[in-house]
């Protein structure tokens, strides 16, 4: 068999795979086992970004962004299988970096299935799905002034109005959209509005020319499919699964990637088969020295280059190789000034980096 055939084939056996998996069986299982929060909570909720969320109006469950350890554990290569038979609570992790002048506030959103109606072999349904977003705020004013957004491996940044960032190594890709707590666009609102693809995931700023919501005046998002409006939870709101209800606002819950994640992938009990996250590229700096998982580990069939296809929370950066990946987590200052022109006053120095090595 050559190739393309195999290729083929291939291909034909996961679009088979995963007709045949099924989207939900009831009674679901709930494995909620505590929420994972660190001091940091309330400025993350404060500055959580509103996200039009797209969904596949009967496929859609495989669109909520759920707990890494949904299914009661942080092995990525059963992940596929559990999905049918737990609850997805909609979560959204989130990490802090402080300097002299600016929070760095780097959100990321889990899948455990990224999927489309048919593959062709090209990595387009894999078993865990990653994707990050940051939010960059000036601590003076308290004004949001900068998103950076990442889709299927690539990154670029919004800028506020008058915020002072400037195209430079990467261009600003367009406006940043805010809105208030109610979802009304707001130039002076505290939450960033982005569009989260269905299937593939993929963020943008919701000014891109990706995005397929429009946001009205009232706050009322019109999608051209079906979507929901995902937000921050209050501290005492529940959340729980939403149904396929276009146009819905659902609640979501925040939980931190440095209290949860950051210990065990500083152990090394987080990264390699049968364990979270793999692939790992050396990251070091000034400040800390690590090897940064690019990938959510899986065994599912995906594709010529390996399984292991999802963004990790920690591979943040605008470009996606060797020297790069992790680059926006763990030293966003320095690499803001490297990619963009940025704001007189800009601060380099870091304010109780949590990530310090010994």
């Amino acid at each position: 068999m050559g190739m393309l055939a195999a290729v083929a084939m291939a291909a034909f056996l996961t679009w088979l795979n995963a007709c045949a998996s099924p989207l939900r069986i009831d009674p679901l299982e709930e494995s909620r086992h505590g929420v994972v929060v660190d001091d940091d909570l309330e400025l993350a909720r404060r500055y959580a970004p509103f996200l039009y969320k797209e969904f596949h109006p009967t496929k859609g469950r495989q669109d909520v962004p759920a707990p890494v350890d949904f299914d009661g554990d942080l092995d990525g290569e059963n992940n596929w299988e559990a999905f049918a038979r737990f609850e997805l609570f909609p979560t959204v992790y989130y990490a802090v970096l402080e300097t002299g002048t600016h929070w760095f506030l780097t959100y990321h959103l889990f899948h455990p299935r990224d999927w489309t109606a048919f593959d062709i072999g090209l990595h387009l349904t894999h078993e865990n799905d990653g994707e990050n977003l940051q939010v960059v705020v000036e601590k003076a004013s308290g004004r949001v002034v900068l998103l950076f957004t990442q889709a299927h491996y690539v990154g670029g940044v919004y800028a506020a109005e008058g915020a002072g960032f400037r195209d430079g190594k990467e261009r600003v890709r367009g406006a940043l959209l805010l809105v208030d707590e109610d979802g009304v666009p707001d130039p002076d609102g505290a939450h960033a509005a982005v569009f989260v693809e269905c299937k593939g995931h993929g963020i943008y700023g919701a000014t891109d020319g990706h995005s397929r919501v429009v946001i009205a005046e009232d706050g009322s998002a019109a999608f051209a499919g079906s979507g929901w409006v995902l937000r921050p939870a209050g501290a005492d709101e529940t959340v729980a699964e939403p149904a396929l209800e276009n146009g819905a606002v659902v609640p979501y819950e925040l939980q931190s990637t440095t209290a949860l994640l950051w210990p065990r992938l500083a152990d090394g009990t987080l990264v390699g088969e049968g364990r979270l996250l793999d692939r790992p590229f050396p990251y070091e700096d000034e400040r800390v020295r690590v090897e940064v998982p690019r990938y959510y580990e899986a065994d599912r069939f995906s594709g010529p280059f390996g399984p292991d296809r999802g963004i990790s929370p920690f591979a943040v950066d605008f470009g996606f190789g060797r020297g790069e990946v992790g680059a926006l987590f763990f030293g966003p200052a320095a690499r803001y000034a490297e990619k963009l022109g940025v704001p007189e006053g800009w601060s380099l120095e870091y304010v109780d980096y949590p990530f310090a090595r010994d």
